[in-house]
């Protein structure tokens, strides 16, 4: 019983490490998408460029603005999200524009 209890404790704290930060707080679960920039104009494609974190030792990705602009072939941006999924043990955070 002790080595339950051990290994659900260790389970819970090391998901802690992959556990993401919102505006709304910090969960183990979390989804939730944060506005960070809008402009006056508008546009009708999308780049999205994420990074993922895993038990808080393994991150890797590039969620920079830069990078969702190329993965959409945007030139003039329209808006900036923030989009943030955490699982416990396993978070992603991407980087959402729209734009021209």
């Amino acid at each position: 019983m002790k080595k339950v209890l051990l290994l659900a404790a260790s389970t819970l704290m090391l998901g802690a490490c992959a556990t993401p930060v919102t505006e709304a707080g910090m969960a183990i679960f979390a989804q939730t998408t944060q506005p960070l920039m809008v402009t006056g104009s508008t546009g009708n494609r999308t780049g999205r460029a994420c990074a993922t974190n895993v038990l808080g030792i393994l991150v890797s990705g590039d969620m920079s603005v830069e990078a969702a602009k190329k993965n959409g072939r945007i030139t003039q941006v329209a808006s900036i999200d923030k989009e943030i999924k955490g699982y416990g043990i396993y978070a992603e955070v991407c980087t959402v524009v729209t734009g021209r």
